[in-house]
């Protein structure tokens, strides 16, 4: 009562919480910790109690007219939680039946750190809100995940098609295993033959005219490759690097947490996530320092592979090089005599190519 005068509503709810803890059948004290719980906004917290004291006074003229006042905010609240509970559901099942696929079909999978800081006051060069957004894996896509099709039980893959000569991309939501490169990039690139020979592109950005199919060198980076051990044997992972994904549980966590930090479970799982993101950032960015003695101390750029145009998604999935980050197929493009081309291959070695399939 003494803290209801003084509005310290935390303080209601949680003495209240003890009260009826105490003596469940204490009706002031529901009360009370349901008229906490609505100057809290905790609405279906708020019903919660308003339903424990009716079951002991059904006819409380306090409990009954805060149960009339917040009665659609209670019903919303418990709506909202309902669809939360079920589209976790759902994720978990589609996390599950991924994971399993990978795992049978020996495709690797990886993950970015999804924070950039380990605390809220952590200064950086670029400003905290840029160095949190860059790391999030649904930026700036949707963080969409492989799917089986219902029609004849094939996977399809979200695919980024990138091209750093342009500082440009392509974002495919659903790209069949069985397609082949060049199909999609035919797609994309689209030419159409001038009178005088010449072929003109359709992209505007295209200046030159050199995104056509045949003029074009594609690769994939190699990630997870010259891992680091601890004294215990844990892997050192610099926080800017992939991480490889090692079970179904580590799959699930990183997903879940990833949605959180989208807002999907509200803003309390938000905080909850952001700080286990941060435990796990803080323990990547000491075992590299350890090891390294600086975080500037970064790997090498990642080695890359060439894609020969007639290969299938399959195939590049399936390659021993290859670990997909965020469930996310990046692939790279440069047109052949492009300066970003040659720049790209003096920092990124090829170290190997995927063959089309054979006939």
């Amino acid at each position: 009562m003494a803290h209801m005068c003084l509005k310290n509503w935390g303080f209601v709810r949680d003495e209240s919480n003890k009260a009826v803890k105490h003596n469940p059948k204490n009706i002031k004290a529901w009360y009370r910790l349901a008229k906490a719980h609505q100057m809290l906004q905790n609405w279906e917290e708020a019903g919660n109690a308003i339903d424990s004291g009716l079951e002991i006074e059904k006819d409380n003229k306090e409990l009954l007219q805060l149960q009339t006042k917040l009665g659609t905010k209670i019903r919303k609240a418990r709506q909202l939680r309902q669809q939360r509970e079920r589209s976790r559901a759902e994720r978990t099942s589609r996390i599950k039946e991924v994971w399993r696929y990978c795992k049978e079909e020996d495709i690797a999978l990886g993950r970015v750190t999804l924070v950039g800081t380990v605390k809220d006051d952590e200064e950086d060069e670029e400003g905290n809100e840029k160095a949190e957004s860059q790391w999030h894996h649904h930026y700036p896509h949707t963080g969409q995940l492989p799917k089986r099709q219902m029609q004849d039980g094939k996977w399809t893959w979200p695919v980024l098609f990138v091209y750093p000569s342009h500082h440009q991309s392509d974002f495919i939501e659903h790209f069949g295993e069985d397609e082949m490169i060049a199909l999609r990039m035919a797609q994309m690139f689209p030419e159409q033959e001038e009178d005088d020979g010449t072929y003109e592109t359709d992209m505007p950005w295209d200046f030159n005219n050199e995104f056509r199919c045949g003029n074009l060198s594609v690769y994939f980076e190699v990630h997870c490759q010259d891992t680091d051990l601890d004294d215990k044997g844990n892997e050192i992972i610099h926080p800017e690097s992939v991480e490889r994904l090692k079970d179904q549980g580590a799959t699930m966590r990183f997903y879940e947490s990833s949605r959180a930090l989208k807002g999907d479970e509200g803003p309390e799982m938000a905080t909850v996530a952001r700080c286990m993101e941060r435990k796990h950032l803080h323990h990547q960015r000491k075992a590299w320092i350890k090891k390294h003695g600086s975080l500037w101390a970064k790997p090498n750029p990642s080695p890359v592979v060439q894609i020969h145009p007639a290969a299938t998604l399959s195939q590049v999935l399936r390659h021993a090089n290859m670990v997909v980050p965020n469930f996310l197929v990046t692939i790279t493009l440069f047109p052949l005599n492009h300066p970003a081309h040659s720049a790209y291959l003096k920092e990124h070695k090829v170290i190997g190519v995927v063959e089309p399939p054979k006939e």
